[in-house]
């Protein structure tokens, strides 16, 4: 690890580790393999083993420099992965093959830029002290780095996806409207999309107006009635046809969304 002042050029050349940068104070432009990227303060880049790559910072640019070992990044993934509730399982591999191109940027603002900066001064501080122990605080202060970095990328992520979620949702709708009949979750529509069920719970209520749940017993109960009018089944059989396989909370949800019973509804329906 270390710190770099006004250091004008740093040229083209390659490692067997991973390098990290972060940018104090200042811009320059950072090259990897083919690539020119403007960078300035609260850009964290990020460099893979073999990536080509130089540096032309201004004057007066400062900035971070952490090497990694790949086996070290490995390890820290699997802590941070969906296992470990980190992320949702197509979220994390998303990080992943974000991880194997040959750049990745993630952009820092605000508040965060102070938490990451205050982080990164902490490890610069405990690797020049070299106090006893200090190799297993790096590894403690690297995790949270990468916590940190990987949090961002996915707040980036999904601010950057609600834009296309109005376009994914009704690929969504049909998936519950197909599957209505299964004990489907929001799990269930996280694997269909790169969101986690969290996220897709919000933002389904900001869509549609409803809550997952809601239109979920929407669907079924719309089909209950559909197949109570215009078949002979029996209403218990209709409630399990439909996802119900409890006849108590399949009449009560359907008397609180009509204001009858199924019996009620058919033989209203019968009277006409």
């Amino acid at each position: 690890m270390s710190k770099i002042s006004d250091h004008a050029v740093e040229p083209e050349h390659t490692h067997n580790f991973i390098e990290l940068v972060y940018i104090l104070h200042g811009s320059g432009i950072q090259r990897i393999n083919e690539h020119s990227y403007n960078v300035r303060r609260g850009d964290f880049i990020w460099m893979n083993v073999g990536d080509r790559h130089s540096f032309q910072a201004e004057k007066g640019t400062q900035y971070m420099n952490i090497l990694i070992e790949a086996d070290f990044l490995s390890e820290q993934l699997t802590s941070l992965g969906p296992d470990g509730g980190f992320f949702s399982h197509r979220m994390f591999q998303e990080f992943q093959h974000s991880l194997q191109r040959s750049f990745h940027h993630i952009r820092f603002q605000g508040k965060s830029i102070l938490e990451l900066e205050e982080l990164l001064e902490s490890m610069y501080s405990e690797y020049t002290a070299k106090k006893n122990g200090y190799r297993a605080m790096l590894r403690g202060y690297t995790t949270l780095l990468l916590a940190s970095a990987f949090r961002r990328m996915q707040d980036n992520f999904e601010h950057e996806s609600a834009i296309d979620f109005h376009d994914l949702l009704p690929k969504l709708l049909s998936y519950i409207e197909q599957h209505y009949a299964s004990p489907i979750t929001l799990r269930d529509l996280a694997r269909e999309s790169y969101y986690s069920p969290q996220y897709i719970s919000k933002t389904f209520k900001l869509y549609c107006g409803y809550t997952f749940t809601e239109y979920v017993q929407e669907v079924r109960l719309r089909e209950a009635k559909r197949m109570l009018l215009e078949s002979g089944e029996c209403a218990v059989a209709i409630g399990k046809s439909v996802g119900y396989h409890d006849k108590s909370q399949f009449y009560k949800l359907f008397k609180q969304y009509y204001g009858l019973t199924p019996l009620q509804l058919r033989e209203q329906a019968s009277k006409r």
